[in-house]
């Protein structure tokens, strides 16, 4: 959820004293371009092929080293997420030292070894950088893949995957991955569950003969230490890497997208969009359009830029609105982004191409790119005061086969930028008319607003994980009321008679979150009596309590008093069955729809609490139970939402309770699972008592 923030405006006023004459005075020209002292560096290349590159810098007694593999995209295929394993498989144990013995003698050192798919970062002391790179050498020349440890990696990469499902942001980029690229351009592969489980061992092994090979290798080496001593221990350590081979592969260029076209992924419960403009360009690092296209970029959606200052400013749409152009040698790639209310989602589209636009056609004002100039010279200035930075920056110029020159004239080279040239790399990269219009949000509110953007084809509508799909919204079949769906509700629950029996319930279940498992118990005593504890390793850390007329929240020194409305709330939220009572408390019912949960019709019921809060309650089309819940909560910066899941029903005495709860929090669901149900135990009224 984003804050709505007041916006302060600043006005700086200037009085003039009396004086006989006043003369306007025109600013000063503007100076050369500052000269930047890169620094020196030295290279040298092993009979293996690895490019090494030293800095040497006395400030402290350290040395730290990256070593970067040039390799191409790899297209995973039906294994995404196989070069992620590989990477991190790398750190597990060598054919000479098991994983604890690895990590042992890096923590005794006081030094830090990380691994990718693509390479390592290693830190340490100068007096221990020989061992460094022995111990960086045995996990780079002698890596020892096993099952288990790829098991674990797994097991992670999937509960990453399962959190991502209800993240706005990932949701986002997937989307965009997917259409810009498509399955068959290694940028737009997905992670995704099946595909974890499709990785063996063996495409890890393979993965590693075929990409880690000195001589695609970019060593940097930085620190306390000359090139003579790091020429000597890197040939000791590294000279025995075997070079070889690396497969080579080529890929379609991005179709260009003729028209604006609108696509949608349903977050039913969002209530607010992630938007985004966006397509792939053709811009390569260090091409002669670079450095304007990256200012005009600035100019456009940089901190504080034009976006910000229309939708964030001007209209109030969104907390912050940006945009970013990424060059890249295969396929770069433009979006202009925000996250925005529901309300204005077509307003906020409209306004990023309305900014858009303007840059293509009007020159932008001298001093406005001369304070965008300034802030990369800033910039830049500031990236030297790392010495590693000059290393990377000589990678680079090999790498991308830039001028030798390139970064010593950069600064020269950005001051030289003018008006024009802006104009022309915006009315080159920049392509409104030619873009995806990419919006996560409630399909619902959102949908009849976009239209306008895509008048010549129907909207398009994806999952999580950019696959397309059915629109998540269906007209209601004929005769289904919100009286017949909890009707229907009541009947899978086990119907009338049994649901009217239970006079009591005790619900006891686990969940597990960051560093605990909680024990969550309620008790029940018709829709009048509750108490809800949350125990973390015996003691409990939350309690929830209703007894009649009183109502009480207890959290830790905390006690809040629950009464009015709110009781009526929890009352009815509280007791499994209260919806029963929804006629007798004043509950305001809506049904106008059907969505699809999980990919299941499900019908969308609207509830106005005694409160006034609102709420969605989904019932399965099919089954009749209940499986989603989302509360709507209004906040001082905006509204505020809360899901939970239903899942696993089981009958207990002729009754129906759900046995998994997923509650959706922050982008991750966290489970819980019930371990039992009791029914009609008697429960003493002295339990409910409030002290």
């Amino acid at each position: 959820m984003k804050k709505y923030i007041s916006i302060f405006f600043l006005t700086l006023a200037t009085t003039l004293g009396s004086v006989a004459q006043t003369t306007k005075q025109s600013p000063p020209a503007a100076g050369p371009a500052p000269v930047i002292a890169l620094g020196n560096y030295e290279t040298f290349t092993l009979s293996n092929g690895l490019k090494v590159y030293v800095v040497e810098n006395r400030n402290l007694p350290t040395v730290a080293m990256t070593l970067v593999l040039d390799r191409p995209p790899v297209l995973e295929g039906e294994k995404v997420g196989m070069t992620s394993a590989a990477g991190y498989l790398l750190r597990t144990g060598t054919t000479t030292r098991t994983k604890d013995q690895l990590d042992e003698e890096i923590d005794f050192i006081g030094a830090s070894l990380n691994t990718t798919a693509t390479g390592f970062s290693a830190s340490g002391l100068k007096k221990h950088f020989p061992k460094l790179l022995e111990l960086t050498s045995d996990v780079v020349l002698r890596p020892q893949f096993k099952q288990e440890e790829l098991d674990k990696f797994k097991k992670q990469m999937t509960a990453n995957v399962v959190s991502s499902k209800d993240d706005p942001a990932a949701m986002e980029s997937n989307l965009q991955q997917a259409l810009l690229f498509g399955k068959n351009h290694p940028y737009g592969e997905i992670i995704s569950e099946k595909s974890i489980e499709n990785i063996a061992l063996t495409d890890v092994q393979s993965y590693y003969n075929s990409y880690f090979r000195p001589n695609i290798g970019y060593l940097a080496i930085v620190g306390d230490i000359t090139a003579k001593d790091a020429k000597k221990l890197v040939k000791q350590y590294f000279d025995k890497w075997k070079k070889g081979t690396v497969p080579q592969a080529t890929y379609p260029a991005p179709a260009k997208i003729p028209a604006t076209q609108v696509a949608v992924v349903d977050r039913p419960n969002s209530v607010q969009s992630n938007i985004a403009v966006t397509y792939a360009v053709d811009l390569k690092p260090g091409s002669p359009d670079a450095i304007a296209a990256t200012l005009m970029n600035n100019i456009l959606g940089g901190s504080f830029a034009r976006l910000d200052a229309n939708l964030r400013e001007k209209h109030a749409y969104t907390y912050g609105s940006n945009s970013s152009l990424s060059p890249d040698r295969l396929a770069g790639r433009f979006s202009a982004y925000a996250s925005v209310r529901n309300a204005v989602t077509d307003s906020a589209f409209a306004q990023i191409i309305i900014e858009m636009d303007r840059l293509r056609k009007e020159p932008v004002p001298a001093e406005e790119l001369k304070k965008v100039q300034n802030m990369m010279t800033g910039s830049f200035a500031r990236s030297l005061e790392n010495p590693l930075t000059v290393a990377m920056f000589a990678i680079n110029t090999a790498r991308f086969n830039l001028p030798k020159d390139y970064y010593a004239n950069y600064l020269k080279n950005v001051a030289a930028v003018t008006p024009a040239d802006i104009q022309r790399v915006a009315q080159q990269y920049l392509q409104p008319n030619n873009a995806y219009l990419t919006a996560v949000g409630n399909a619902r509110e959102i949908t009849d607003r976009l239209k306008i953007f895509n008048r010549n084809q129907p909207l398009a509508y994806y999952n999580a994980f950019g696959e397309k799909t059915e629109a998540p919204m269906a007209s209601l079949p004929a005769g289904v009321t919100a009286q017949s769906v909890l009707a229907n509700y009541l009947k899978a629950l086990g119907g009338k008679e049994n649901v009217e029996k239970v006079k009591d319930l005790t619900v006891k279940r686990t969940m597990n979150v960051p560093g605990a498992q909680l024990v969550v118990s309620q008790q029940s005593k018709g829709q009048d009596k509750m108490l809800m504890t949350v125990n973390n390793g015996g003691y409990e850390i939350n309690r929830v309590q209703i007894n009649g007329a009183k109502g009480q929240m207890v959290s830790g020194p905390q006690v809040k008093e629950i009464a009015g409305p709110e009781l009526q709330d929890q009352k009815l939220e509280n007791w499994a069955f209260g919806f029963l009572n929804y006629g007798q408390a004043g509950v305001k019912l809506a049904l106008n729809q059907m969505e699809k949960i999980a990919g299941r019709d499900a019908y969308k019921l609207e509830l106005v609490m005694p409160s006034g809060k609102k709420a969605f309650h989904y019932f399965d089309a099919q089954t009749g139970l209940k499986v989603r819940e989302v509360a709507i909560e209004e906040t001082g910066y905006g509204n505020a939402s809360q899901t939970m899941d239903y899942k696993d029903y089981r009958e207990v005495n002729g009754v129906k309770f759900p046995h998994q709860i997923d509650l959706h929090l922050g982008g991750q669901i966290i489970s819980s699972n019930v371990t039992s149900v009791e029914i009609n135990k008697n429960l003493p009224d002295d339990l409910f008592k409030i002290k």
